[in-house]
């Protein structure tokens, strides 16, 4: 997982903003499946967000994103190339995401915006996210989750089954690194 969180840093410090957020946005799907394995994605995710992200960057709330609305910005975002969250199905589980009408993020790099919001006049929500802060937290929530989760042997042999770089894959490599991902 560590080589994850490096990526989305490297690539945020470095400018690629859309890998380090489309990144960033799968690492509650990797925390939540090692959390709560054979839950649906969904009400994982969203756990993972409410119990881990949520209490350390609380502002969030303030700006109608939840668990639900970051999911639901993830599947659109993922599968389909939008920033609009209230389009995905799971944004119905959520009255904060049903009024969010874009994500948009920051990708300038001389000027900084990060959780500034407008409401329309018909109550929906339009946030602008810096994608360098939000990508900083996501990898600082994550890195404090797994250090939590290091003294877990049941958390962590989950973890060793999602995805993870080696190499020691017999009969692949031994010695060549390769991006692993079991299925």
């Amino acid at each position: 997982m560590d080589f994850i969180l490096d990526a989305i840093e490297k690539a945020s410090q470095q400018g690629h903003c859309f890998p380090a957020i489309v990144t960033a946005l799968i690492v509650p799907d990797l925390a939540g499946a090692v959390d709560s394995p054979g839950a649906d994605s969904q009400p994982r995710y969203s756990k993972w967000i409410e119990e881990w992200f949520a209490p350390t960057f609380p502002e969030y709330a303030k700006h109608d994103i939840d668990g639900i609305c970051l999911y639901a910005l993830r599947c659109k975002l993922l599968h389909e190339g939008l920033s609009d969250p209230s389009k995905a199905r799971a944004a119905s589980k959520s009255a904060a995401a049903t009024r969010k009408r874009l994500i948009a993020f920051n990708v300038d790099p001389l000027i900084s915006m990060h959780l500034c919001t407008k409401t329309d006049v018909v109550g929906d929500t339009w946030t602008v996210l810096s994608a360098e802060i939000f990508c900083d937290e996501i990898t600082s929530v994550a890195r404090s989750w797994l250090a939590a989760r290091k003294t877990e042997s049941a958390a962590m042999a989950r973890l060793q089954s999602l995805i993870d770089l080696r190499s020691d894959m017999s009969p692949l490599s031994r010695g060549v690194r390769l991006l692993y991902a079991s299925i």
